[in-house]
């Protein structure tokens, strides 16, 4: 399995994962040229290769370029009910037969991917992280979700590779710009994980198989890719968690990530 981070951030998030015979993106949050750009810069492939796209919620950085793409490359378009409900404003129309509802207490298949999606805690209606495995990999995405559960930490154990949210420093957050009412979003149960938390969520998930973790949705005013990776690392260290076996990494706000095979 292959997974690269295409963009990541508030001014958009997409994700491309490939295995042997399907290739999917998971969210879609910048127009369709530039998502198409990113798909060929990162990974060499193009937009019409695709099987799929799957949108773990609403906000306009994670959909708004699957309208335009499901449309111009005839690819199905998975999202919950309630994403459904509340994107169908932002991408315009979609084809009845192209558009396909996740059910959180069942996975499917694409291909030779098997999706597990499980509920996040986020402001947008029925938001979903998703594990997508192939063969003996394991692959987790948790992104823009307030709190990481208990549910979570129990799904997401002992991945090989782990896309997980560290938005902002909580230092950062409550002394910048921003103002009050957005601060307290950010930081309430249905904003955005901090680097603390990612730090504590990892403690509860890094397991034996873990040999890649991508930091992924950071704020470009309240964060420091370099701020992140030091407190997540000083957080498993300072808890006796060895990280010589460990790559941790930041996502790349505006450009492709590396093409990562696990």
């Amino acid at each position: 399995m292959k997974i690269c981070t295409l963009m990541s951030g508030s001014s958009g998030n997409a994700i491309y994962i490939e295995t042997k015979k399907t290739k999917v993106l998971i969210d879609a949050g910048q127009a369709g040229k530039r998502l198409s750009q990113a798909l060929e810069e990162g990974c060499g492939v193009k937009a019409g290769e695709l099987d799929a796209i799957l949108v773990t919620h609403a906000h306009r950085d994670h959909v708004l370029g699957a309208g335009i793409m499901s449309r111009r490359y005839d690819l199905p378009l998975y999202a919950t009910e309630g994403t459904w409900c509340e994107m169908e404003s932002l991408i315009g129309p979609v084809v009845p037969k192209r558009r396909y509802y996740i059910d959180t207490q069942r996975s499917w298949e694409i291909g030779d991917i098997k999706i597990e999606p499980f509920p996040t805690s986020h402001d947008a209606l029925e938001p979903v992280g998703l594990i997508c495995s192939s063969g003996q990999k394991r692959l987790g995405i948790a992104t823009d979700s307030g709190v990481f559960t208990t549910r979570m930490a129990n799904v997401l154990n002992d991945l090989d590779c782990f896309v997980l949210e560290a938005n902002h420093d909580v230092g950062l957050l409550n002394n910048g710009p921003y103002p009050w009412s957005l601060k307290k979003r950010i930081a309430s149960v249905l904003g955005h994980l901090s680097n603390n938390d990612a730090g504590q969520a990892l403690l509860k998930t890094c397991g034996g198989n873990t040999k890649n973790v991508i930091l992924a949705h950071l704020s470009e005013e309240n964060n420091r890719p370099s701020l992140a990776l030091e407190t997540v690392r000083e957080t498993l260290v300072s808890n006796k968690v060895s990280i010589k076996d460990i790559d941790i990494t930041v996502a790349p706000r505006h450009r492709p990530g590396c093409l990562l095979s696990i």
